[in-house]
């Protein structure tokens, strides 16, 4: 759709001779396609797929760090504003790509310290490395609470971060101990607001977006004029993105990131089914699979998912799924078919009728068969 195409987007990648990579890649990716999901069993390339990606986007050195000395060759055909860029990795017209941030497991620690630059934590370090800290946003919120010239930006940025924490209500920033603290407050189920806390006494769903998407808004806001949030561009890769998510943020993450940025493209690995059931309607699905005499396999899957149930989505192609049925079942008749627990329910209750009534010894009325 012509009004949904966004202003950077993968098209098609390229990879021979990384890793354990010898020769894949995709195409014919839709530029108006928000989200690219990857799937595959552990150990499979899903990472490896996802560092090839920013390779491709960015090049082999990142701050004086070299992020591969392999031999490999990379190519990233992908939508850059108005131009259809191609690069390959180690061509003389490679264009470094920096409207980008990209994502390992491991998200959770954020720097500390307003000196904190580019230089201290690449862009692509998260994604080579588990140790790494990202961009501290407190920083920003900080700046700009207590400014006037900055009080838009202020409401615009706290708005964002509490949108994608759906019981975060507010965040506020106090002085205390002659210093500036942020303060999360959340509500319970009826509503009621506590008592705000610190983000090191958040759980480690809160602490990963404010963490993770703290930093690409950080990073992004860095090299675009912005004012808010919500018009940053790019592409964001996250590895993992189920991580530390119940199923229920599981499965609103994708809308409220495109709600939130809708002009960012994500691409994302994941082990669960559950993101899948919030995956906007143009959503992209990749497949990982490795063997010996083939190496690292991406497969683009062309399934429908938008009427399937989850365990139909982790029995199809996409998952691969055996043996849904629990280790602990005993009887094959006793399986619940149920489509949700409110369902099963609502048949245990019936059949404790029809039991209490067949040991009653009264009669069916005779017009109920007529």
């Amino acid at each position: 759709m012509k009004s949904k195409i966004l202003p950077y987007s993968i098209k098609q990648l390229k990879i021979e001779n990384f890793r354990g990579v010898k020769k894949t890649g995709f195409e014919n990716i839709p530029i108006d396609t928000k989200w690219i999901f990857l799937t595959g069993e552990n150990g499979f390339g899903k990472t490896t797929i996802l560092q090839a990606l920013v390779l491709g986007l960015f090049g082999k050195i990142d701050e004086n760090k070299i992020l591969t000395t392999e031999d490999c060759k990379i190519g990233v055909n992908f939508k850059n504003k108005n131009i259809n860029q191609i690069n390959n990795l180690g061509d003389s017209e490679f264009i470094f790509f920096k409207n980008f941030v990209a994502y390992g497991s491991s998200r959770l620690n954020i720097q500390y310290y307003q000196t904190a630059t580019e230089k201290i934590i690449p862009r692509t370090y998260s994604i080579f490395n588990t140790d790494g800290y990202l961009f501290n946003i407190e920083e920003t919120l900080k700046r700009y609470a207590f400014r006037d010239k900055f009080k838009e930006k202020f409401e615009k940025l706290k708005m964002t971060l509490c949108e994608l924490m759906p019981n975060i209500v507010d965040i506020e920033v106090k002085e205390q101990n002659s210093e500036d603290i942020v303060l999360y407050i959340e509500k319970d189920l009826e509503g009621n607001s506590y008592k705000g806390i610190e983000f090191e006494k958040l759980a480690s769903g809160y602490k990963s977006i404010i963490a993770m998407f703290g930093d690409m808004i950080v990073r992004l806001s860095k090299i675009q004029d912005i004012a808010n949030p919500k018009d940053l561009e790019g592409i964001v890769i996250i590895d993992e993105l189920d991580l530390h998510f119940h199923p229920n943020w599981q499965r609103k993450l994708p809308q409220l990131l495109s709600d939130n940025f809708p002009k960012i493209q994500f691409i994302a690995s994941t082990h669960s089914v559950i993101p899948f059931l919030g995956a906007l309607k143009n959503s992209v699905f990749l497949k990982v699979t490795r063997n010996e005499e083939e190496g690292i396999k991406l497969h683009k899957l062309d399934i429908d998912i938008s009427n399937l149930l989850p365990n139909t989505i982790l029995t199809s192609p996409i998952f691969d799924f055996e043996g849904l049925i629990p280790n602990s079942n005993k009887k094959i008749e006793n399986i619940r078919t149920e489509d949700d627990y409110k369902k099963l329910l609502e048949n245990n209750e019936i059949q404790k009728r029809l039991n209490e009534f067949e040991q009653s010894n009264v009669d069916f009325p005779d017009e109920l068969f007529e």
